[in-house]
Parts: C-alpha cells; sequence; structure tokens
C-alpha cells in the first residue's frame, strides 16, 4: 500500500493529528452551513424588501382608488343636487368633498403634482356645480345648464388625472410583484443547490477523514498481533507528530526494548555469576531468602560461622528449619527463652526485615545480625562474628564504670568543699539580714543600702562557689531550671550594684540600657543574673580606665519576644585564635590571662550553657585592643521545663503522723519544722546525724525530713543507716538540701527530694502523700541483689516506696508484718519460690486479694503460665523491654484502682 504524497491533500490529511482531522472536518462542515445560512438569511432579507416595495406600491394604489371613487360620490351628489335641490344631497355633496380633500392630502405624500392638479379641477367642477346649483334654485335654468356644463369640463379633467394615476400606480405595483416572485424562486434554486453541495461535500470529507484514521489503525493493529505472536510487525506507518506516528514510534521502541532485554538477560546471568563469586570472597556470612522464606543462595563463609547445621544450607529450605535446627543442635543461646518462644521470636524479626540484633552463640561467640527485605519480598541476612568487637566492648563498659565511679567521687568531694564555703557564707548572709531588719526598725535607711550591698555580694559570692557544682551537673545533664515571672529592671539594678565594687576596681565606668516598654519577664531569675554577672566582671577584668556598657533590647522576631542582652567594654579584646578557645572548661584565652588577670576559665562556658538552657544563643565579637563585645539571646518567655504535677497542701493533719528533721543549720531547721508544726504534725529537731539516728529509733517517727550537707555523718551517711536498720527501713524520708542531685536521692531509697530553700506547699504535699494515707508501697521479692536494687530504684522513680526480700520466706514475713498496697515476685528462688509463696499468700484471708506481679525469666510451661494467669494480676517477662513492661504493669495496676474506687 503507497503513502499518499505529503503535498495531496490525503497526505496532509495523513501528516495531522486525529483531533486536528476532526476539528478541521466539523470547522470545514460548519462553515459551509454557516455561508449557506447567510446566503440564504440575505436572500430572505432581499425578498422581503422587494415584498416590502411592492405592498407600498399596492398602498399608493388603494389611495388612488379611493380618490378615484370619492370623486365619483362626488359628481354624483352634485349632479343629484342640481336635479333635485335636495338638502340631503346637498350635505352627502358636501361629505363627499371633504372625504375627497383628505384623499388628496395622502395622495401629497407619493404623487404631489397628481394631487394637486386633481385638486384643481374637483375644486373648479365643485364651484361651477354649486353655481349651477344655486341658478336652478334661482329658477334660472339657462345659466344653471351653462354652469353645469362647465362644470362637467372640470370634472372630466380631474377624472381623467385620476385614471391616469392608478394606471400608472397600477403598472408599477404589478412590476414589483412579479420582481418579488422572481427572486424568491431564484433564492429557493440556490438554497437547494447549496444544501446539496454541502451534503455531498461534507460525506467525502467525512470519508476521506475516516480513511485516513482507519487504514494507519488497522496496520498498527496488524502490527501488535504480529508483535504478540512473537513475529516482527511489518510495515508501520510512517513516524510523526500525530497518535499514529507515535504509537507507530512506541512499537518501533517496545521492539528495541525486546531486544534490548534480551541482550540485558544475558548480561544479568553473566552477573550472576560475578554477584555470586563476589559473595564468596566477602568476609561476613551471607545468606538469601525468597518471600516464602525458602533458601536461594548461602556462601561458604556462613557455613563456617555455623558449622552444626552446614548440612541443612541447600536451596530450598525454609528458614524456619533452620532456626529449629540451631536451637535442637545447641548452637544458640536462647537467652532462658524457651525453644519455642525463641523461634517465634526471631521469625518475627526476620519477617519484619530491617532489623540487626547481636546473639550470642555457643562457646561464647557473638554474631550480628542484619536484615533488610529485597524488593521482591525476599529477605537477605548478613552475618559479623564480633567477638572480638563484644570483648574489646566490654572492657570499655569497665572503663566507663571506673570512670563513673571517679566522677562520683569527684563530685562527692566537690560537694564536701563547697558545704565549707557555703556555712559562713550563710551566717554572713543571715547575720546581714538581721541586721537589714534592726536598721530598718530604727530608721536608718542608708545602712539598709549598704547592708542589701553586703547581703548581695555574699549570695552573689555563693552562687559563685556553686560555679563547680554547676558545671559537674551541666556536664552530667543534670542542671534544672526554676522559671519565674519578674520585672528585669530591678535585677539590673541588682546586678548594677553588685558588680559596682569589680567594676571601680580597674577605673572602669559602667552604663547600663534598656529599651523602653514592658520589663516582665519570665525565666530562670538566678541563671539570668548568674550570666551577666560572669559577663560584667569578665569585662572589669580585662578594661582598665575604660567603659563596660551594658544594654539590654527587647524585640519582635518571627512573633516571638526576645531579649537581647549585650555586654561590651574597651579593653584588650582576643584575637580569632582566642575566641576559639573561649568556651572550653578551665580553659582561658591564652596561657598568659590565668596570670595576669586570674580567673578559673569556668565562667564563659556556664553562661553559655545557662543561656541554651534558657532556650536562647550566645556569640561573642572582638578585636585587639579595642574591645569585645558578648551577646546573649533568651525568650522572654522561657519553655516551662517538665516538671511533677503540683499536689495539694496539707490539711487538717492534727495529729496524724510525728516528722523528724535532722538538719545542722538551726534557722533551716527551725523554719521547716514551723512548717511541719502549722500544719499540724509533732516536728521532732535533730541538729546532726548521730541525734537524728538515735532520735528516729526512740520515737520512731511517720516521715524523716533530712538535709545532706552536715558535719560529721553526712545525709547520704545517715539514710544508708536508716535503709540498713530493720526497725527504721519503711520510714519514708525527704530530702532538703542544696545539693540538687535528685537521682542520688532517691536511688539511695528516698521517697522525694527538695532543694533549698525549700517550698513549704511541696513539702507539706509530699508528708500528705506518705503520712497522711497516699503512699503507695510495694514490695518486690527477689532473690538476686542486683536485679533487686534495679527494681528498687526503677519502682522508687515511679514514686512506690518500696521494701525488699531477698527469698520467699523473708517476703512472706514481711506481708505477715505489713501488708502492702502491691507486691512484684520472682518466680526462680531458693527455699521457698514465688509459686510456693503465691500459694501461701492466696490461703491467707487477709493477703488473698493482694495484688501480684510476677517477673520472671523462667521459661514457663503452659500449666504454669495458666496457674499464674488465676492467681496473679500480670506476668512481666525479663529482657529487653522487662523494665518498661513493669512500668506499664504498674501504671495499669494504679489505673484500675483509681476506677475501682
Amino acid at each position: 500500500m503507497t503513502t499518499p504524497a505529503l503535498g495531496s491533500l490525503p497526505g496532509r490529511i495523513g501528516a495531522s493529528t486525529i483531533s486536528l482531522r476532526i476539528t478541521a472536518l466539523s470547522a470545514v462542515l460548519l462553515g459551509a452551513l454557516v455561508l449557506s445560512v447567510s446566503v440564504m438569511s440575505w436572500d430572505l432579507l432581499a425578498n422581503q424588501r422587494r415584498m416590502d416595495a411592492a405592498n407600498e406600491r399596492f398602498h399608493k394604489l388603494e389611495l388612488a382608488a379611493n380618490a378615484q371613487r370619492t370623486f365619483g360620490e362626488l359628481r354624483y351628489w352634485m349632479t343629484d343636487l342640481a336635479v333635485s335641490l335636495l338638502t340631503l344631497s346637498e350635505r352627502q355633496a358636501a361629505a363627499a368633498r371633504q372625504a375627497l380633500d383628505r384623499d388628496l392630502a395622502r395622495l401629497d405624500a407619493f404623487a404631489p403634482d397628481a394631487a394637486a392638479h386633481i385638486r384643481s379641477g374637483a375644486s373648479a367642477y365643485y364651484d361651477l356645480a354649486t353655481q349651477a346649483v344655486d341658478a336652478y334654485t334661482a329658477d334660472t335654468r339657462v345659466i344653471g345648464n351653462t354652469l353645469l356644463a362647465a362644470a362637467r369640463r372640470h370634472s372630466q379633467q380631474a377624472e381623467d388625472a385620476l385614471a391616469a394615476l392608478v394606471e400608472r400606480l397600477q403598472v408599477e405595483a404589478d412590476r414589483a410583484r412579479d420582481e418579488a416572485a422572481a427572486a424568491a424562486h431564484t433564492a429557493l434554486v440556490r438554497s437547494a443547490v447549496a444544501a446539496g453541495s454541502i451534503v455531498i461535500g461534507g460525506v467525502l470529507l467525512t470519508l476521506l477523514v475516516l480513511r485516513s484514521i482507519l487504514t494507519p489503525l488497522g496496520r498498527l493493529n496488524l502490527a501488535m498481533e504480529r508483535m504478540s505472536a512473537g513475529q516482527a510487525p511489518g510495515p508501520l506507518p510512517p513516524e510523526g507528530a500525530d497518535e499514529f506516528g507515535r504509537m507507530a514510534r512506541t512499537l518501533r521502541m517496545l521492539q528495541d526494548a525486546q531486544e534490548a532485554r534480551r541482550e540485558l538477560e544475558e548480561a544479568a546471568r553473566r552477573q550472576h555469576n560475578t554477584i555470586l563469586t563476589a559473595i564468596e570472597t566477602v568476609p561476613d556470612g551471607f545468606v538469601l531468602y525468597d518471600a516464602e522464606d525458602r533458601l536461594v543462595m548461602v556462601n561458604a563463609r556462613y557455613l563456617e560461622i555455623f558449622p552444626l547445621v552446614a548440612d541443612l544450607m541447600t536451596p530450598g529450605r525454609s528458614f524456619e528449619e533452620v532456626l529449629r535446627a540451631h536451637v535442637e543442635r545447641g548452637a544458640v543461646e536462647t537467652e532462658g527463652l524457651s525453644a519455642e518462644e525463641w523461634v517465634a521470636e526471631r521469625l518475627q524479626r526476620h519477617r519484619a526485615g530491617g532489623s540487626m540484633i547481636e546473639q550470642r552463640f555457643t562457646g561464647d561467640a557473638w554474631i550480628r545480625i542484619v536484615r533488610r527485605k529485597t524488593p521482591d519480598g525476599g529477605t537477605v541476612g548478613v552475618y559479623t562474628d564480633i567477638t572480638d568487637l563484644r570483648r574489646r566492648q566490654d572492657e570499655l563498659e569497665k572503663a566507663r564504670r571506673g570512670a563513673e565511679s571517679a566522677n562520683e567521687a569527684k563530685s562527692r568531694f566537690l560537694a564536701s568543699m563547697s558545704h565549707e564555703l557555703r556555712t559562713p557564707l550563710n551566717a554572713i548572709i543571715g547575720y546581714g539580714e538581721m541586721l537589714i531588719e534592726d536598721a530598718r526598725e530604727s530608721g536608718d535607711e542608708r545602712t539598709v543600702a549598704d547592708l542589701e550591698k553586703i547581703t548581695g555580694s555574699g549570695r552573689h559570692l555563693l552562687g559563685l562557689i556553686n560555679d563547680i557544682l554547676d558545671l559537674s551537673k551541666i556536664e552530667a545533664g543534670k542542671m534544672e531550671l526554676y522559671v519565674e515571672s519578674f520585672a528585669l529592671r530591678p535585677l539590673l539594678a541588682d546586678v548594677e550594684s553588685t558588680v559596682a565594687p569589680l567594676i571601680a576596681r580597674n577605673g572602669n565606668h559602667l552604663l547600663v540600657e534598656m529599651t523602653e516598654g514592658d520589663d516582665t519577664i519570665r525565666t530562670d531569675r538566678t541563671k539570668l543574673r548568674q550570666n551577666l554577672f560572669n559577663l560584667l566582671s569578665n569585662a572589669a577584668k580585662f578594661t582598665e580606665n575604660g567603659e563596660i556598657r551594658l544594654s539590654v533590647a527587647r524585640r519582635k522576631v518571627d512573633g516571638q519576644d526576645w531579649l537581647d542582652f549585650a555586654v561590651s567594654d574597651t579593653g584588650i579584646g582576643m584575637t580569632e585564635e582566642q575566641r576559639a578557645r573561649l568556651f572550653r572548661a578551665f580553659v582561658q584565652a591564652d596561657t598568659s590571662t590565668s596570670r595576669n588577670y586570674g580567673g578559673t576559665g569556668l565562667g564563659l562556658v556556664i553562661t553559655q550553657s545557662f543561656t541554651q538552657m534558657m532556650g536562647g544563643t550566645m556569640q561573642v565579637e572582638s578585636t585587639p585592643g579595642a574591645g569585645s563585645t558578648f551577646r546573649f539571646r533568651i525568650p522572654a518567655v522561657c519553655p516551662e521545663p517538665a516538671a511533677e504535677e503540683p499536689h495539694p497542701a496539707a490539711h487538717g493533719l492534727e495529729g496524724r503522723g510525728r516528722v523528724l528533721v535532722i538538719d545542722d543549720e538551726a534557722l533551716g531547721r527551725n523554719a521547716i519544722a514551723e512548717v511541719v508544726r502549722e500544719a499540724g504534725f509533732v516536728a521532732i529537731e535533730a541538729k546532726s546525724g548521730a541525734e537524728g539516728l538515735a532520735l528516729a529509733r526512740a520515737a520512731r517517727p511517720d516521715a524523716i525530713v533530712l538535709d545532706i550537707i552536715m558535719p560529721g555523718q553526712d545525709g547520704w551517711s545517715v539514710l544508708r543507716e536508716i535503709r540498713a536498720d530493720p526497725a527504721l527501713r519503711d520510714v519514708p524520708v525527704i530530702l532538703a538540701t542544696v545539693v540538687a542531685d535528685r537521682e542520688m536521692g532517691l536511688a539511695f531509697g528516698a521517697v522525694d527530694h527538695l532543694v533549698k530553700p525549700i517550698d513549704p506547699v511541696r513539702l507539706l504535699a509530699t508528708l500528705e502523700a506518705i503520712v497522711g494515707g497516699g503512699r503507695r508501697e510495694v514490695l518486690v521479692v527477689e532473690d538476686d541483689g542486683p536485679t533487686r536494687s534495679l527494681f528498687h530504684r526503677l519502682l522508687t522513680r515511679e514514686g512506690w516506696h518500696v521494701r525488699e526480700a531477698a527469698d520467699g520466706v523473708q517476703g512472706l514475713r514481711e506481708l505477715e508484718e505489713h501488708r502492702p498496697t502491691l507486691m512484684v515476685l520472682d518466680l526462680m528462688m531458693p527455699g521457698m519460690d514465688g509459686f510456693q509463696l503465691l500459694a501461701a499468700v492466696k490461703q491467707r484471708p487477709a493477703l488473698a486479694d493482694l495484688p501480684v506481679i510476677v517477673v520472671t525469666s523462667k521459661d514457663l510451661t503452659r500449666d504454669e503460665l495458666d496457674w499464674l494467669k488465676t492467681h496473679a494480676g500480670e506476668v512481666v517477662m525479663k529482657g529487653e523491654r522487662g523494665r518498661a513492661e513493669l512500668v506499664a504493669a504498674l501504671k495499669r495496676h494504679v489505673a484500675e484502682t483509681e476506677a475501682a474506687a
């Protein structure tokens, strides 16, 4: 089949798109239709005009005929009047004359000359005829006849004029009618020819367009059938921009792709063999399972790592069979799980994919197993022998524990040293406050201002002593924020007065600037004050006879309220290298800084850490010899730190408990005792650790409030003795101290940790919880000491008071002496095991409904598990998620108890 030439009409049609062909066909047909309608409309309009002209001529003819008839009536009545001389004839003649005037007035519009001639003749006739009637009336008939003969001559002239006009109009009307009829016939013939031409042309064009679509479509269909049968496609339509050209190009590309695929399959086979060779050379074990967990391939290294199952690693073997062989042949440690549980857990991890575990195998071998899912649903496993790595990790862990022990010893030493420094400073501050009160009572306001500077400086010095402890807490991640709302300007004034002596020491001048507006902020007042003092004292130290400027500005940035602080000086400045060492602990700008200017190098480190804790940033700009500017930005409203839920203040506790307060500082001890007494408790005071232990053993208080930093026997030692004494170990202990190490206090067995200055509301809330009936107590029965300690620490963090028992016998004795809220029970213990203890508990009516959570690593049988579900609340398995599951079980118990209440 030949292809039409591109220049011909079929060629041009075949080169266009289908949508363009159909659009062009529709446009042509629509154009022809519009043209024919336009011609017909034009013919109709012309015919309409001709008909209007013919109607106009007939109308004129009608007017002329009416005038001729009216003139005839006038002649008739005038003749009758001349004969009869009747008054009726006279009136009829007058009416005819008026009618004729009206008709002639209408003829003036299109035949004014004829109308004037007729009017002249008619008027002469009427006048002469009237005169003849008058002559007849006078009985002068000769004169009447003469006048009437003259009137007839004028009448004949008017009649002839009217006849000529009517004839002329009749000819014009007939001609207009004939022309309109001929034009209508011509238009009808033209419309019929146009309609026929449009129909014939539309059919031909439609057939041409359909042929241009169906012919290449049939060729493409035949080509696709051949390609589906694996044959060559044969002749295809030429490639082009139309749909068939694109389809032809696609078919050719498909044919090329089939050829390329065959080549790629061959290349893939070669690559597969190459990958197999590469897998065999890697130092790790490699295994591949398909989507149905059937073995596809395995390398030799895997067989070397697992020689006990090497004979099973054949293609088609299921992963579950391999796992069971590992267990049955003793190749793995099941970590206290039964064989079924271990296999089920490993199957779950395998099918989930994307996991990495480290598994212990027989002979203390450790293997890291990494699994990944393939796109087709299979699983790739890589097995790496990490036995040597784990051995080194164990050694590193031992070294880490040693370092932590040394760090803890350092912290205890720093705490003891800081106590020796705080004691005289507390006395200075206390006496200063007393002197301020005395001065105010005596009206000596000048002395008050000086004493306030003394106490302010004393408090600031006390804060400086805390720098070392602060740094330790910062490094340990134990530093906390104390967010409060306050006015910034008074704080700036206090900082200015406190730092004034340092500023003046080197002859410097301090300028404090703050933008106008609201100065209320919410952040940690102490840390902000410490930041400003650190930066101002640092500027004063490195500036002589210069200016130090503190600038504060409040700005809105991206809708958030920020405070920008800047401390600039005109001092010695720093180089780029010196700035790089600024924020390193115990490191100053260079080695000569400490020698020439003093200092520990902690101030800027702490300042930067405080700024970051308050949600801000810090930066420094400096030029050698021109001074430095330290800037930090903090939010005006600091995000609230996570805190415990506030407890309501205790009320109505009169006679409900005795509280022992142990503190070497009389003022602090008396203040706590006064708060306790006002709330209705009986307060007992002890000024040392030894005295406190003696009073505790003698008075058996319901709660103890204990300071940590005391001379002689410190609070940690007292707390350890309390927990070691069977008579005191169940007494709740609340730590009230300046040492902000909450984790350590709770780990030693304290029920709460309050930082001085003590918040009375929180103190009373804690006492209400533990003495007023709100305490949650749990008995942990576990023979393993480290595990028991772990549970103690974990449960204490969750707000439980913990009692311990090392075996079943001791646990039963503890239960009989005092029933707890809940018991956490291990099963595998020497002597009376957990099953026996649980059975004994259920046999005692006072303990039968005691909630029990079993925590064990025993491989339970189905009968044992069913028995435990009947006699215990929950069963938690030790292992990777044992602690989290225990906490969750405790929370469920609390929620169920509260719901039942």
